[in-house]
Parts: structure tokens; sequence; C-alpha cells
């Protein structure tokens, strides 16, 4: 397989464009210095990363990270945060 071949995919385009978000706002996630922001970025990063497991078909996988971390460890993260 050539480059020429793997950018002629859509399926790798929105692998690139995913692999992009987790990869900047994993990056940003340590280097905010505000809790909140970064907080929302680890939301963003998780989000990506749920996503790249869709595109591997990993649907039951992708569905709990979105429940288990976004849905409930972010928000007690925030909730506590806010106290």
């Amino acid at each position: 397989m050539t480059i020429a071949d793997w950018f002629s995919e859509p399926t790798n385009w929105v692998f690139l464009v995913l692999a992009l978000v987790v990869a900047v706002s994993a990056l940003r996630v340590v280097t905010s210095s505000n809790v909140v922001h970064s907080a929302l970025f680890l939301v963003l990063a998780l989000g990506g990363t749920a996503g790249l497991f869709l595109l591997l078909s990993a649907e039951f996988v992708a569905w709990v990270l979105v429940l288990v971390y976004i849905g409930a460890v972010i928000v007690l993260f925030l909730f506590g945060i806010m106290i």
C-alpha cells in the first residue's frame, strides 16, 4: 500500500482527524494551568478515543468509555472542583 492509496480511503482521513484531536487535547490536559480546562480537554480526549474505538467496530468499548469515563468520572471530578 502506497501513501496515495492510504490517503484515498475516507476512513483514514477520519482516523487522522480523530488522532490529531486526541493528541492535541491530551497535550492540553497536562499543560493547562486551569483545572476546569484540563478536565474539559480530558473529555475531548476521551471522546476522540471513543471515536477511534468506533472506527475499529468496537461499539461496546466506545460506549463504556463514554458512559463510565465521560459520564461519571468527569462529572464527579468537576463536581469536586466546584465544591
